[in-house]
């Protein structure tokens, strides 16, 4: 494996991973004077599984960042609330804006593709002074003679190695976060464990202002229109179905929707979008 001289020394911040809590983090610090150092193993634009949801409150910190006139202008559709289906059919329906007379900074809540969305707050973050690399992975950190952490080590696309230090490291790289594993802090939990599928969907019926939650026996899926005319469509099953899911996850999502009563109208003439 070659080694290189690092490109990068003397940040006094190395945040890992550039999705909303990395890019707002490195904003955070950037903006109150900190040298900020940015890796993302990706490029953006690219796509994450997620049900890309916003709360009213983040509108809150897009707006802090500057970034909220942009995520409008790319499309994020209002969310006026949830509406929760048992599977008894009995529904709970929640508005931000309601009777309960609590106000969020914003009545609404927005929905927006992960594509979108996180360039928008990387760029954010650019424009505050954070040194953004993509397609550079972190694979270790690195520690002085004490065991301190002291920087990480980076992984470029060539397969050159090389250490960049900084005296703070932010692990933001997501469930299966390299920082959290080499820092020996990483947990998961035996029980319950889960399977997600995530997909777009075009010309899904009856989709309102609110998002859904869906909760059958053997699983439960939410409902967001986002973007474009899209919906999101983000299903979690228990672990048993690993099997079933690891043949064909198109598959089993489509066959999982037609069981559903209150949803297999709904989807009878969707269309899969990626």
């Amino acid at each position: 494996m070659r080694h290189r001289v690092a490109a990068v020394t003397g940040a006094d911040v190395i945040v890992v991973g550039g999705g909303p809590a990395g890019a707002s983090t490195a904003f955070g610090l950037a903006r109150a004077g900190a040298r900020v150092v940015l890796f993302e193993r990706a490029h953006f634009p690219r796509p994450k599984p997620c049900a890309e949801c916003l709360s009213p409150q983040a509108s809150r910190i897009l707006a802090d960042m500057g970034a909220l006139d942009a995520v409008e202008r790319a499309g994020a559709v209002p969310l006026a609330g949830m509406i929760v289906c048992a599977p008894n059919g009995a529904r709970i329906h929640g508005h931000f804006a309601a009777a309960h007379g609590y106000r969020a900074f914003r009545d609404h809540g927005l929905a927006l593709r992960r594509e979108l969305l996180d360039r928008i707050l990387v760029d954010c973050a650019r424009r505050a002074g954070v040194e953004v690399y993509e397609g550079v992975r972190v694979v270790d950190l690195a520690r002085n003679a004490a065991g301190r952490v002291t920087g990480v080590v980076t992984l470029a696309p060539d397969g050159a190695r090389a250490v960049r230090s900084a005296r703070l490291v932010v692990g933001a790289d997501g469930l299966h976060s390299v920082v959290a594993q080499r820092l020996g802090v990483a947990r998961r939990q035996p029980w319950p464990r889960r399977i997600a599928l995530t997909a777009h969907f075009h010309g899904v019926e009856g989709i309102g202002a609110c998002g859904e939650m869906h909760v059958a026996r053997d699983g439960y899926v939410g409902l967001a229109g986002v973007d474009g005319g899209l919906v999101n469509v983000s299903a979690v099953f228990p672990y048993r179905a690993a099997a079933a899911i690891a043949v064909d996850r198109a598959a089993f999502l489509h066959d999982w929707l037609a069981r559903q009563p209150q949803l297999a109208p709904r989807f009878a003439h969707a269309q899969r979008a990626d």
